[in-house]
């Protein structure tokens, strides 16, 4: 017998607090970015907070790349002596 269907599950999210908007006047442009910068979310901004900045050799990049560009290339001539 099959079994019954269950439904979906549902995550209860507490309701988003909007930030109160002080005065009504002209902004600056400066003013207005970091507004926006404030009302994204908190968790957004604890989680890029401890990035550590990845320091690593310049040549690395460039390296590589050259490395697959070879072994690509040595693979396509062995596979035309192989087949030819």
């Amino acid at each position: 017998m099959a079994e019954a269907k269950k439904g979906v599950a549902r995550i209860p999210v507490p309701p988003r607090i909007q930030p109160k908007v002080e005065g009504s006047g002209h902004r600056e442009a400066g003013q207005t970015e970091q507004r926006h910068e404030d009302a994204a979310s908190p968790g957004v901004h604890m989680l890029m907070s401890n990035v550590a900045d990845a320091k690593r050799d310049q040549l690395v990049v460039p390296l590589v790349g050259l490395l697959l560009a070879f072994s690509v290339i040595s693979l396509i001539v062995q596979l035309l002596i192989a087949f030819s």
